[in-house]
């Protein structure tokens, strides 16, 4: 029985090749990677458009910065 896969941005939640990494490890992988996403989101919120401006960002690009590394595609 075959498992559909869920993305991550490091790989795939059920990667059936990652034999070295338990199912329960890829999945605590898996949480910490969206904790320290939500983290970065947070942080970059919290700044003053003035910061945001200096690296180049505005706040609706913020969460597509975040999640998929780039800007406003």
């Amino acid at each position: 029985m075959a498992y559909s896969s869920i993305q991550s941005t490091s790989g795939e939640l059920f990667d059936a090749g990652t034999k070295e990494n338990t199912f329960f490890q890829r999945i605590v992988h898996w949480f910490r990677e969206r904790a320290d996403l939500r983290q970065a989101e947070y942080e970059l919120t919290n700044m003053s458009d003035a910061e945001l401006s200096d690296i180049g960002l505005t706040r609706g690009e913020i969460h597509a910065a975040v999640r998929c590394g780039r800007i406003g595609d």
